[in-house]
Formats: structure tokens, C-alpha cells, sequence
């Protein structure tokens, strides 16, 4: 059976009525009318036979029978041979229902075409379309033949929706009555909308929440029903729409009136033991704060800091929205293995006793990654190792410390032209405490923030890089505030960042090529001076995309802004006092913003549109009139323009800088402006899904140096000439955990020599980058963007 088309409908998106249809057509190859899965289903019928499948299960049947009759007397040992048989028969009846390993497991039956099913599928479809307002609605199915394989035709005629007239609420309780009023605004049922079932039901969700988070402890969603009438005409009205009135009623059983909201009456928080064991064998310590019982077993932990978690207070009412929250944010602290909550009545029927109870995880926990580090356009993966120590609730406030170490091997290509490959050797050591909570002395701020999952990160790290060039070591230290008010938006605020770079040994043939660099506007030799990098950054980041599930339309939005040097105008004779401890170093002054904002369309099941703009620019007014070269922007590569090289293109319509050994260096720049266009569909699935990408990459980066060179700097009049615009297309291989990706890119328009180059590509050396334009391979994890 061939895919299903729809024809005729308008408003109700082919996707819709494709989710309606159980029978999937089967697997084909890239698109193409190949069906490998069928065919290897079909290769492990040569070898099977439901007889001898029948005949397993009769002999592991005698089997059991014998063996049992001769083990009667020993209960034990017939226990243990009732689970083996009890395993055998299933997997013998596995076998019987659904064939051997390649039909199962590797193949995929062949779906044939049946008539009633297609007949059953068109009714189906017919009620869905009623449920969304169309009341008058037909289906109906026309099978198209092609070749061996049926194509099912759902002809859809939608006719005139229903649209919803007035909207009334009757309640019998003056209390909800009053409450509904409060927030009828919020309704999913609004007049002049078309009638539609989803809306009906995210009323009674909405209704339930509502009440719930008012006290309304155990109300139900099935206490809410609707009553349409459809027999009203409004002729003051567009005759050609139907209109309904809707009725929403809002009833409790009889036995529940009097209806009254349930208060909190007391609060209890217990700390369990380690499982198993019972509660005797520890100490426990009972602490009252703000009302709330705190009961530790075994281990302690803060109540002040505990008691910023917990939303549920005594003399409040029921809230669920307060009880499920509070859940999550013990949850999100990881000290605990799991937070449970329950309730109990009090004497009165309206009063309720709440209890939090949690299980503590290990305060020690030690953790090791090995991998292989893989360079993207030259060298060979090198190995590393990470090893984590982390301790919990280190002062009994809840707080994480970790510590880290990294080591790798690297084997790469040498700066200066060599065609050996050297060793690169990189060790880091990285320690943090993490609090979870703001730690700031305006005990308001701290107050506010205290719902929103607070974080403060204390860090400190050494991180050294020997190469046959060079060897540098960083030292680094940072304090960073995060908070997250709600699902969607996360902030980030680094109050404290300094670094300081040394580089102890610099060869000198390598020195003679960062001087080359400098005078051709490539500031890498200020990397290898000794410096002192200080700076405070904020990072707003705006996400309405789901983890996981089919993919929706969404907004990703992150703003960035960075001030360098901020410390040294405060506090001028910091320079100094620097200067005297760690000896003569280059400082920056600098302030650096940037925006990086997307938009996703889904287009079906499992395919999607996807635009990005990313801008950004770097001013500098320390001293030098240079920033930290890693605080510089770069255009080209995975995440970027695809068809050039990582960092190589720009900036504006400057050419390609090359050394004297002809080797391609990066290209930095103080502006960056960047947007991006992608189609991603879906090609197969192989344990995991294939999918595949098409794209159009367009932008650029300048300097905004007034004694650079004329063709690097940003000016209105040859902007659009000096936009890099490439395109191409990607395979990405989705194992849920992460993406593989691979992207192809060539050049569409070349700033450098300003002409469009997509007709110089030559097919016979795609991959040969001498030429202007060539077949560029990006390999990435996870998506671009």
C-alpha cells in the first residue's frame, strides 16, 4: 500500500487526518519506490514454518511435564523449573505469532490495501471534521492504482464551519460562580470562533486547573459537561455560517455540597532513610520554621533554605499549582532521589494535612568519560579522559561541589606548513560550588528570586596546552547568578570573570608567523601575549522548543551583552596592584553584544522550516583599541555559512589570507550579521531515524577598524556585494540522544571575487579546496540551529 493523499481539504491540515490513519504504508529506501525492510521480511519467510514452530511448543510442553512429575516432591526446585518453561513458551509463541529473527526484528511485514479498513478510515476522518465545527462534512475514498501498489484518495469536503455564538456558564455554587467571572477572559471558548473540540476540552483542563489551584481540592474535569444548541438562528448575522450557543456547566455531586474550598492546616517535611532500613537504626532531628515540621533522618539539611522551596504554607488554601511546584523545585536542588507528596483530611472535611516526603541521594558520587576528540578538518582523533567528583549538601544548605580533570591527546597539523602531524597535549582542572540560591546580600532580591529555580556558581579553573609551538596555561575564576521565572526564559548573570593568560614558551618560527598575522589584521599574537581578561556578562535566552515529541512552531530568542575591563574603570589602581602580583600584562577594555534569534515551522509529521538571524558586533576603547582575540567574531563552518571553511570567510570581500606556506588562516572580525534558511524532513529509520536537510546560508563579518584595509570594513554603499550567500543540503542520524550530522555546502555568491560561483564547481573535484568553489563537508553534533 502507497501513501495516503488528501484532496479537498482547506483548513484542516493534511497532518491531522494522516494521524488518524493506524495503517502505515511501509518503509521506503531515500524515497524511492524500494522497499528493503519488506524485502528482507520476506527473505526470512524462505526459512520459516509455522508447523515446526507448533511442534517447539508441544515438545517444550512434554518437556515440562516430565520433568515436573519427577520433581513434585521438591517445591523449590519445581518453582525454578516453571520460570524456565515459563520463558520458553514465550518465546516460542513469539516465534508462532510474529516469525524468526528476520521477520521480527530486521524486516517489516508487507501492509496490503483493504477497502473496509480505507471505508472505516474515511468515517473516522468524517467525525473528526464534524468534532472541529464541520458539521456538514463528507469523505470519501477513491483507491488509485499504480503500478503493484494501491494509493488510498481521501476526497475531503469541508463546506461552511460552525461558529460559536454565546457562551454561557452555569454554575451551582455562587463561590465558583464568582471565580469563573474573575477569569472568564482566559476561556478557550470565545464567540464568533469556530466550533472545535480541542477547545472544548482545554476548557475543562482550564476550568479544573482553575478551581484546583483555588482550593478546590479532588474537583475533577467530569463534574464539567457542555450543552450545544444548534437550533438558534441569527439572521443579524452571515447567513452562510451556522452558529451555536454552548451552555458550560459546572456541578459537584450532591453529596459534595456544600461546596467549600480546603485549607492547609499543617505542612510536614521528612527527610527518609536510605531505603530498606528501617528509621530506628538513625537519629532524627525535628526542626519548625515559618510553620512548616521539618523531620531529618540521617541527614541534614538547612529548613531556612528548604523553607524558599516550599509553597504549600499552613492557613493558605489548597493550591495544586503551589503543591506541584514545590515539587519540582526540591526536585531541581539534586539532593534527592525522588520527592513524594500526600494528604490527609482533618476532622472538619474541608482541612488538609500535607506531607513531603524524600529520599536523599548519595553524598558522594564519582563519574568518567572516555572519548576521542575529532578535528574537523585535518589531524587524526586524539584520545581524552574526564574524571568528576561531585559532593552534596556540603554545608548542609543544599549546596554541590564538583571538580573536575581533563586530559586529552590531540594529533594535529603544525601552524606552519609542515605535512607532519604533531601531538598536541591539554590537561584543565575545573572546580565549582553551586548554591540554590541567589547569593547576594539584599535579602529582598534574594526573596524574589527564591520561586524561580535560583543558582549561584562559584568557579575556579587551570587549564594548560602544550604544543610544539607554544605552551599556555589560563587560569580562570567566575561567579555566576542564574534564574529561570518560567518554562520558556532562563537568565544568566556573570558578576565576576577573570582570566589570565600565559604563555611560557613561544618558538620562535611560530613568533615570526604571529608577526606576519598582525600586519596582514589578524590579531592571534595577542592569545600568546600575557593578559589579564576581566568582564561582566549578562545572557537572556527566550525557548518555546519541546525536548522531545513531534515538532512545533516555535520562537528561540538569545540576547548577550559583555563589558570588558568594567572592574578596571571602577577601580583604577587594580591595574597596579595586577601588575605587582602577576608581573607586566596586556589588559582590555571592551563592550561586545550579540542576538541570536529563530523561528520554527513544522510542515508535516516529522519535517520542519526553520529561519535564524545571528548578528553581533565588539567595540574596543581600551589602550590597544584590540579586544581578546577569542572575544572576536567568525563567519563559516557547521553553525554557520556551511559552504566556507571554519572562521575563513571575511571579513567583507577581503580574499582568502594565506601564510607564506600557503596555509589559510582565520578571519576575524568586530561585526557579524548571519541569517539562515532550513527544510529538515524525514528519510527513513534505521534504528533511529535519517533525516535530511536543505539550506541557504547567507552572511558575513567586518571590521569596524578605521585603518583596516577598505574592502574589510562595514560601508552602506558595497554592503549587499560583500554578503557570502552558499547552500547545500545535509544527512542527520537522530539515536534520540544525540544527532549525527553531516552537511554539504557550496558557494552561491563569493564576496572575495564578487561574482557567483555556483557554475564553477567542478563535479570531478568536489572535494578539492584549491578550487574556487568546492563541495565543503561539515561533520557536527547535534543540530546547527
Amino acid at each position: 500500500m502507497g501513501n495516503s493523499i488528501f484532496q479537498g481539504n482547506q483548513i484542516i491540515k493534511k497532518g491531522e487526518l494522516e494521524s488518524l490513519i493506524p495503517q502505515k504504508p511501509n518503509r521506503r529506501f531515500l524515497g524511492l519506490p524500494f522497499f528493503p525492510y519488506v524485502g528482507l521480511y520476506q527473505f526470512g519467510q524462505l526459512f520459516y514454518n509455522s508447523e515446526d514452530q507448533d511442534r517447539r511448543l508441544l515438545e517444550i510442553t512434554q518437556k515440562y511435564q516430565k520433568v515436573s512429575q519427577k520433581q513434585q516432591d521438591n517445591a523449590r526446585q519445581l518453582e525454578k523449573t516453571a520460570r524456565k518453561y515459563e520463558k520458553k513458551m514465550a518465546r516460542a509463541k513469539l516465534k508462532l505469532e510474529e516469525g524468526n529473527f528476520w521477520m521480527r526484528v530486521v524486516g517489516e511485514k508487507p501492509v496490503y490495501f483493504s477497502k473496509e479498513e480505507a471505508i472505516a478510515n474515511a468515517e473516522k476522518m468524517q467525525r473528526y471534521l464534524y468534532n472541529n465545527g464541520f458539521f456538514a462534512a463528507a469523505v470519501h475514498i477513491e483507491p488509485d492504482t499504480l503500478f503493484t501498489r494501491v494509493r488510498p484518495v481521501y476526497k475531503v469536503e469541508e463546506n461552511r464551519p460552525t461558529l460559536l455564538h454565546d457562551i454561557h456558564y452555569d454554575v451551582n455554587s455562587e463561590k465558583i460562580d464568582s471565580l469563573l467571572g474573575r477569569h472568564h477572559n482566559a476561556s478557550a471558548l470565545k464567540p464568533g470562533k469556530r466550533y472545535d473540540g480541542d477547545a472544548f476540552e482545554q476548557e475543562r483542563i482550564r476550568l479544573e486547573s482553575l478551581l484546583r489551584n483555588n482550593g478546590y481540592f479532588g474537583f475533577s474535569r467530569q463534574y464539567i459537561s457542555f450543552l450545544v444548541n444548534d437550533t438558534l438562528s441569527y439572521p443579524q448575522t452571515d447567513s452562510l455560517f451556522k452558529q451555536v450557543d454552548v451552555t458550560v456547566k459546572v456541578e459537584l455531586p450532591s453529596q459534595e455540597a456544600p461546596i467549600q474550598p480546603y485549607t492547609i492546616k499543617s505542612v510536614h517535611f521528612e527527610v527518609l532513610p536510605p531505603s530498606g532500613l528501617p528509621d530506628s537504626l538513625f537519629r532524627k532531628v525535628t526542626v519548625t520554621l515559618n510553620g512548616i515540621e521539618y523531620i531529618f533522618t540521617d541527614k541534614f539539611f538547612s529548613p531556612k533554605i528548604l523553607n524558599n522551596k516550599i509553597l504549600v504554607r499552613p492557613n493558605t488554601l489548597y493550591s495544586q499549582q503551589n503543591e506541584r511546584e514545590s515539587q519540582q523545585q526540591l526536585s531541581l536542588t539534586d539532593q534527592f532521589r525522588f520527592v513524594n507528596y500526600s494528604y490527609h483530611f482533618d476532622s472538619t472535611g474541608h482541612g488538609l494535612h500535607s506531607y513531603f516526603k524524600a529520599i536523599p541521594l548519595e553524598k558522594y558520587q564519582i563519574s568518567t568519560d572516555l572519548g576521542l576528540n575529532v578535528i574537523q578538518l585535518q589531524g587524526a582523533p586524539g584520545p581524552f579522559a574526564n574524571l568528576s567528583y561531585k559532593v552534596r549538601n556540603v554545608f548542609n544548605g543544599l549546596e554541590d561541589f564538583e571538580t573536575s580533570i581533563r586530559g586529552g591527546i590531540e594529533l594535529v597539523p603544525g601552524f606552519l606548513g609542515s605535512k607532519q602531524i604533531y601531538r598536541s597535549e591539554e590537561i584543565g582542572v575545573n572546580t565549582s560550588l553551586n548554591f540554590p540560591r541567589i547569593l547576594f546580600p539584599a535579602q529582598g532580591i534574594q526573596n524574589k528570586l527564591s520561586l524561580f529555580t535560583p543558582r549561584t556558581q562559584i568557579g575556579i579553573g587551570y587549564n594548560y596546552v602544550n604544543r610544539p609551538e607554544y605552551t599556555r596555561s589560563i587560569v580562570k575564576s567566575s561567579m555566576t547568578y542564574s534564574w529561570k521565572p518560567s518554562q520558556t526564559t532562563l537568565f544568566n548573570v556573570t558578576l565576576l570573570d577573570l582570566n589570565i593568560l600565559n604563555t611560557q614558551r613561544l618558538r620562535s618560527d611560530f613568533e615570526e608567523l604571529l608577526t606576519e598575522l598582525q600586519l596582514e589584521g589578524n590579531n592571534l599574537i595577542n592569545s600568546f601575549q600575557k593578559s589579564f581578561v576581566s568582564d561582566l556578562n549578562f545572557n537572556f535566552i527566550y525557548n518555546t522548543n519541546n525536548l522531545n515529541g513531534p515538532p512545533k512552531k516555535a520562537r528561540y530568542l538569545r540576547l548577550a551583552f559583555e563589558s570588558g575591563g568594567t572592574s578596571l574603570n571602577l577601580f583604577p589602581k587594580q591595574q597596579d596592584w595586577i601588575q605587582g602580583v602577576f608581573g607586566d600584562l596586556q589588559f582590555y577594555k571592551y563592550l561586545r553584544t550579540s542576538l541570536d534569534y529563530r523561528r520554527y515551522w513544522p510542515t508535516g509529521g516529522k519535517s520542519l522550516f526553520v529561519t535564524r538571524i545571528n548578528t553581533g558586533g565588539i567595540y574596543s576603547y581600551g589602550s590597544g583599541k584590540v579586544p581578546p582575540y577569542e572575544k572576536y567574531f567568525f563567519a563559516g563552518g557547521s553553525n554557520s555559512l556551511r559552504a566556507w571553511l571554519p572562521r575563513r570567510l571575511g571579513p567583507g570581500s577581503a580574499p582568502a589570507r594565506l601564510t607564506t606556506s600557503n596555509i589559510s588562516i582565520e578571519a576575524p572580525g568586530e561585526f557579524l550579521l548571519e541569517g539562515n534558511l532550513e527544510y529538515r524532513g524525514f528519510l527513513t529509520n534505521f534504528f533511529g531515524d535519517i533525516n535530511y536537510a536543505l539550506f541557504v546560508d547567507a552572511g558575513n563579518v567586518w571590521s569596524l577598524n578605521q585603518n583596516a584595509d577598505a574592502d574589510q570594513r562595514l560601508h552602506p554603499s558595497t554592503f549587499l556585494k560583500q554578503i557570502a550567500v552558499g547552500t547545500g543540503f545535509g544527512i542527520r542520524y537522530d539515536l534520540s540522544y544525540f544527532v549525527l550530522r553531516f552537511d554539504f555546502g557550496i558557494k552561491v555568491y563569493d564576496p572575495s571575487v564578487q561574482r557567483f560561483v555556483l557554475d564553477e564547481l567542478n563535479w570531478g573535484k568536489l572535494f578539492n579546496r584549491t578550487q574556487q568553489n568546492f563541495l565543503n563537508v561539515n561533520l557536527g553534533v547535534g543540530y546547527p540551529f
